[in-house]
Parts: structure tokens; C-alpha cells; sequence
């Protein structure tokens, strides 16, 4: 599979509770469990053409531990101990682990486990999701090995923190990383220690080939499946650079290293001092100045201070804001990215389909995206812009350097910002994390009269959504006579409606509210363009097939749509062009192929982006023709949000098919080849708001004028 304008999603494993395993260890947290761990000393031979391992574990319990320790490990591994009885305590409702319970003589603390077994489980994709990664709960193969704290390789006393050394044995020309500091390393065997608190141990395994520079004590290291040094070069330059930036903006880096580790299949995975990523994924020109420092910067947040998950998962939410967001504001683009999250949101969560920051965990489908990473991002931009660069970056510092290597919550980064601030911040968070929705803005009158030397200036603006008024800090930027930039204002809004009376000594000829998209809120229709994430992100859609299309399209149009129709997000009606008489006012519909009978009706309302489809094709700054290029296009119909695509060779559909769900805030692409190289890709201008309007003077004259400039903001970190 190739990735196009990849958007790669930091995998959380599964954090079922093991309530059954951890009783044990609640009986003894309160007598000392924070400031000693359990250790484990643990010696593993891989055996990969068998998908085996056998181990030897030495493990050490804090000091007055219960005598009777439960523990979770793989179904196939068989447990035994020279110390103790190890009886089965029955099976999981993860089914690939089975729960053992040893019984430790009085006096000892320590034991050790001995096992062996076969760990193998092949990738899956996740049926819930199209854009979603493969996974598994373990493999060990000829490929390489890929094993977590839910794989069941190492035995697991509950979700408890621990720390851990771990030997390793391998084949010739294999690699083996884990978290930690690399110590004993040779052609067949590594060992990795971490004495920092951790809440699982990884083993990642396979024939690489490794890179590695060291930057002011730190290790940056790549891992390649083939040797390419350039690639590595260009990983090894990203990783002390990103590095060196977030040292200065949050604190000293909290492992020994990072390394870029690929995977056998495509994958975006973030874990304690190194990334898990996708052949092709790491190879995309973007990724390594985009999704990569998302995946650095988690080792601050979410591998460094951790996340208190039956709270609410708040470090997706910053991560992007400090990573994503952050690299798209230093080049100039943050209005138009903070854009481009609401409009995903607009287009992929309904009333019925929110949930509050404190319920998201970790993102199983675009919805939960769109508010875990996305409204939680917007939330901590809008706590910057109310309490200003200084205090916001002081309070990140502040909460790094305490929650280091512990679990923290909504609720303590509340106590943060407002300790720092010396607000009280409970009304934010409680309304931007504790509670579902967002405010919807109507600005409803924009008048003007003279007063004296001056004018005064008289706006009215309204939050229409069902539900309570939001609390909002709301910008306004005011285009002036004379002026070149605009004047800007806050009002602060705390009722559904809200008026501003301003005296002002130039005359107001425009506002415009949160012209920057500043405040997370639901876009009104007419400032999102057509994209196609309206079509993914529909809860009613209709396909519509071409009956005329020859008989190979017909077969792959039907396959599509028939995929399509599975996805679980929406309810999906499929018809040929024959069977519908006219096409819905309302919700969303793909139309496939240039036989398609509605192609006029597409055409037609294509024309207000100023694009015309032709017999040979469509223009798209060159033209596109229909024999040469598979093509994707947008646009409203009425109130409807409509999509048509066509491929001039049925080979092309099931890739293309793949592909689309990576271009979701795209409103056009244009792609050619077997491969689907894509051509060309965009989104049609919004070319106007109805939170803009021409102020009415005394004389009830409204002059339409541009926007004067906005200032120039400062990014939080060069």
C-alpha cells in the first residue's frame, strides 16, 4: 500500500484493566509500591524461523509484596519456576494470555521464571477503520519480531509500573532494541537497561542494518531493513534537531536515545525512546519534518510523563499541538492547519457521535481522531492565547519536570495552568474537557455612526448550537479606513448573545470573528469547502454506479462501494445511476464514473469553484484527461456534499480505493499510473464567511472591502 499525504497516528496498545491481576498489588501501593518498582532481569532467545522464544526472568518484588502474585503471559509459553509452584489460574478475555499464580516462600522476594513457546500472531487490519493500521498482538517470524506488554512475553503483575534489564539472543545479522541504554552489544546478542519507571517492555527484532550518532549524550539511532545511508543521514540530522528544540521549549530529554526502528508492515508506532514505522511510511519526502517529531515529542509527553488513561488521554492532543500544529505555524500556516481541524470535525463528528476529552483514550476511527487529537489540540491553543507565550511554555516546564515518569490527568494539568497563572482555570477545563460539543457562531448585525471627531461601532454575535452558552474569549479583527492591518479585539462572551460597543477614531469598513480559527468551534457550511472527508465522514450516504460504464469499471465500482458500505460510521445506500430519479438535498453522495448519468448535475455545481469537466477531461492548473488519469473531484449540491471519481482502467479502482481515505481534507486530486502516482492535489478557496461582514454606516451604505492585514504572530519555538 502506498501512502499519500499520510497522517500517521501514534498507537496506543490496548489498556484494558487487568482488574483480576492487579488486586494483589492495590493491597500493598500505600506502603511504599511508588518508590520501589518490580525489576525484572530477563534473558531471551529469539528463534525466528520457529516464531519462538525461550526465557529466563529474574524478577524482583518491592519489599513486602503479597506471598501470592498473579501474572498474565502468552497462552503457548508454559511457565515454570525453580522457587515456587506456578499453578494456572484460568484463561482471559484477551484470549491470546492465560493468568498463572505463584506462591513465593516467606522471607524472599524475589523469583525467578523459566518458559518457552511460540509467539505468533500475523498482522490484521482493523475493520472498523479504512484509514487504520494492521496489527497484531504479537509475532515472532523470519520477517522480524514485534512484541509488547499485551503480547504476553514477559510475565505482567497487573498494569503496574516496573523497571527492567533485558539480554537478548538472536540470529546473525539481526538487531534487537527495547527501550533504555544499549549495553554487551555483538553480531548475536544486546542487552538494553531502564531503571526509569516504565508501563511495559518492548523487543523489536529483525535483520537491520543500524546507524547510529551521538549528540551531547544522547544516541540517535536508525534501524533499516536495507542499507540506504542517505535515508538514515536525513533521520539521524531530524532526530537531534527535534530533539535539541523540544530540550529548550519543555526540559532535558528523558531517555538515552531515540531511534527510527522499520517495520516488516506499515506502521506508526510511538514507544519509549524509539519509533515503530512502515517501509514505505518512512520513505514519504513529508513524514520526516511532519509525523516524525510527533513521534520524538511523545517521549515528553505520553512515553515521559504518562498518561492517567481512565481520566482521559490529554497527550495526543498536546503532542500535536507541539509537534504538528507547531511545525505548521513556524512556517507561517497555523490559521489555515487550526482551519483545517475544524472543518474536520464539522465533517466527521455529529451531536450523536461526540464524547468529551475525558472519555478519549486513543483514536479507533476518524470521529475519535477529530475530537481526541484535534479538540484537544485547539483546547490547549486557546489556553496559550488566554494566558500568553510565558506563562503557557513556563507551565509545560513546570508539569514535565513533576510528572516525570509518572501518571497525570486532566485534572492535573489543571492544577498546572493555574498555579502557574495564578487563575482558576477549573471553568476551561471543566467546559472544554469534561463536557461534549462545541459553540456554533452567528454574527448578526455590524453597524456604524459618527460620533464627534470618530465613529462607534456596534456588533452583535450569537452561539446558535443546542446546549449551554460556552464561556468564550472571542477575536475580532476590525479593517479600518487608512489602515493597512486590522484592529484587533477580544470580547469576552459568557451568554448566548454578546454586543460590542467600541469608540474608534478611523472609520470601520469590515469584521471578521476568529478570522485565524483560534477557537475551537463547529464551522458554519459556508467556511468549509468541499472536501472529501464530508463524503467519509457522512452518516447517510448514497454511491451512485454508472450503468453504462463498461462491464470491468461496473465490477470494480460495485467493489468499492460494496467495501465502502462496511465501514461501520455510516449508513450506506448503493443504486445505479438508473434506479434514482434525483439526487438528495441533504447528507452525502459519491458518484462513480464519467458514464454516470448525474455527471451534468456534478458538473454543474462544480462550476462555482470555477472548474469545468469536459469529453476530455477537467483543468486543474493543466488539464487531466479522462484516458490517461484517474480523477476526484467535490462539490455542494444544494445542501448535499458530492464527490464523483472515474478511472479509465478498472485496475486502477481497488488502489485508488485505498488511497482516497488519506486524502479526506483534500476537494480534488488527480493521479496516473498502476501505482496511482498522485499529479496533484488541493482544496477549493473558501471566498467568503458569514462571520465577515461590510459594517453598515449611517447612512445604511455597505462598502465590500477586503480584510486589511493581520499582525504577524510569533511561533512558540524557532
Amino acid at each position: 500500500m502506498v501512502v499519500e499525504n499520510y497522517v500517521m497516528v501514534h498507537k496506543k496498545w490496548n489498556n484494558t484493566m487487568r482488574s483480576l491481576l492487579a488486586v494483589s498489588f492495590l493491597l500493598y501501593a500505600a506502603s511504599g509500591f511508588a518508590q520501589t518498582l518490580p525489576h525484572h532481569k530477563l534473558h531471551i532467545v529469539l528463534h525466528p524461523e520457529q516464531h519462538t522464544l525461550t526465557a529466563e526472568d529474574r524478577i524482583t518484588m518491592p519489599s513486602g509484596s503479597p506471598r501470592t502474585l498473579n501474572f498474565s503471559l502468552h497462552r503457548d509459553l508454559k511457565p515454570s519456576s525453580p522457587d515456587a509452584k506456578v499453578e494456572s489460574a484460568g484463561a482471559m478475555p484477551e484470549n491470546w494470555l492465560r493468568q498463572y499464580r505463584i506462591v513465593l516462600p516467606p522471607g524472599r522476594d524475589g523469583f525467578t521464571l523459566i518458559y518457552s513457546g511460540e509467539i505468533f500472531h500475523p498482522p490484521q487490519q482493523d475493520a472498523r477503520e479504512a484509514r487504520a493500521f494492521e496489527s497484531t498482538q504479537g509475532i515472532i517470524a523470519a520477517e522480524g519480531a514485534v512484541l509488547t506488554g499485551d503480547s504476553g512475553w514477559y510475565p505482567r503483575f497487573g498494569d503496574g509500573m516496573l523497571t527492567f534489564s533485558l539480554d537478548i539472543e538472536f540470529p546473525q545479522g539481526w538487531h534487537a532494541v527495547s527501550q533504555g541504554m544499549r549495553d554487551n552489544t555483538s553480531t548475536t546478542q544486546v542487552a538494553w537497561n531502564e531503571g526509569q519507571a516504565q508501563k511495559e517492555i518492548y523487543l523489536i527484532a529483525a535483520p537491520f542494518t543500524e546507524y547510529m550518532h551521538s549528540n551531547e549524550g544522547i544516541e540517535s539511532l536508525v534501524y533499516l531493513r536495507q542499507d540506504d545511508a542517505a535515508l538514515a543521514q536525513r533521520y539521524l540530522d531530524a532526530t537531534a534537531r527535534y530533539i535539541a528544540m523540544y530540550q529548550r521549549l519543555i526540559g532535558p530529554y528523558p531517555y538515552a536515545k531515540f531511534a527510527l526502528v522499520e517495520n516488516f508492515w506499515e506502521t506508526g508506532y510511538g514507544m519509549p525512546s524509539f519509533t515503530l514505522l512502515g517501509s514505505q511510511v518512512i520513505r514519504l519526502p513529508f513524514i520526516v519534518d511532519s509525523s516524525y517529531p510527533h513521534e520524538i515529542l511523545h517521549n515528553w509527553w505520553g512515553n515521559g510523563v504518562y498518561v492517567d488513561y481512565a481520566s482521559g488521554n490529554w497527550s495526543e492532543g498536546l503532542t500535536a499541538y507541539l509537534a504538528d500544529h507547531l511545525l505548521q505555524e513556524q512556517k507561517g500556516n497555523g490559521a489555515e492547519y487550526r482551519r483545517s481541524i475544524l472543518q474536520k470535525y464539522a465533517d466527521f463528528v455529529s451531536a450523536g457521535r461526540d464524547f468529551p476529552l475525558t472519555q478519549f483514550t486513543s483514536r479507533h476511527s476518524a470521529q475519535s481522531e477529530a475530537v481526541g487529537y484535534g479538540k484537544a489540540m485547539m483546547m490547549f491553543h486557546m489556553l496559550r492565547r488566554q494566558l500568553g507565550d510565558e506563562i503557557f511554555t513556563r507551565t509545560l516546564q513546570n508539569f514535565y519536570r513533576d510528572y516525570r515518569f509518572k501518571s497525570a490527568s486532566f485534572a492535573d494539568l489543571e492544577h498546572a495552568f493555574s498555579q502557574t497563572s495564578g487563575k482558576n482555570l477549573k471553568p476551561f477545563f471543566a467546559q472544554w474537557a469534561q463536557q461534549s460539543g462545541a459553540p456554533q457562531l452567528r454574527l448578526v448585525s455590524v453597524q456604524s455612526h459618527r460620533t464627534g471627531p470618530g465613529y462607534e461601532l456596534n456588533v452583535k454575535i450569537e452561539q446558535t448550537q443546542s446546549g449551554p452558552a460556552y464561556d468564550l474569549d472571542l477575536p475580532l479583527a476590525i479593517t479600518l479606513a487608512g489602515q493597512d492591518t486590522v484592529y484587533p479585539v477580544v470580547i469576552e462572551m459568557k451568554d448566548r448573545q454578546a454586543e460590542l460597543h467600541l469608540s474608534l477614531t478611523s472609520q470601520p469598513l469590515r469584521v471578521d470573528v476568529d478570522p485565524e480559527f483560534d477557537l475551537f468551534r463547529r464551522l458554519d457550511r459556508a467556511e468549509i469547502p468541499p472536501a472529501l472527508s464530508q463524503m467519509f465522514g457522512a452518516e447517510k450516504l448514497l454511491i451512485v454506479l454508472p450503468r453504462k460504464a463498461p462491464e470491468s469499471l461496473r465490477a470494480q465500482y460495485l467493489a468499492i462501494a460494496q467495501t465502502w458500505q462496511k465501514q461501520p460510521s455510516s449508513v450506506t445506500r448503493i443504486r445505479w445511476d438508473d434506479e434514482v430519479e434525483s439526487l438528495p438535498d441533504e447528507g452525502a453522495v459519491w458518484l462513480f464514473g464519467e458514464e454516470n448519468r448525474f455527471r451534468g448535475a456534478f458538473q454543474t455545481a462544480l462550476m462555482q469553484n470555477g472548474v469545468m469537466l469536459s469529453e476530455g477531461g477537467v483543468w486543474l492548473a493543466r488539464e487531466y484527461q479522462r484516458t490517461q488519469h484517474a480523477i476526484v473531484l467535490t462539490a455542494h449540491i444544494g445542501h448535499a456534499s458530492a464527490a464523483w471519481l472515474a478511472a479509465p482502467d478498472a485496475a486502477m479502482l481497488p488502489v485508488l480505493a485505498r488511497k482516497l481515505p488519506h486524502y479526506a481534507k483534500f476537494s480534488y486530486a488527480a493521479f496516473s499510473g498502476v501505482e496511482l502516482t498522485n499529479l496533484i492535489k488541493g482544496v477549493w478557496p473558501v471566498t467568503s464567511s458569514p462571520l465577515a461582514k461590510a459594517v453598515k454606516q449611517e447612512d445604511d451604505s455597505m462598502v465590500e472591502t477586503p480584510r486589511a492585514k493581520l499582525a504577524i504572530r510569533e511561533s512558540l519555538s524557532k
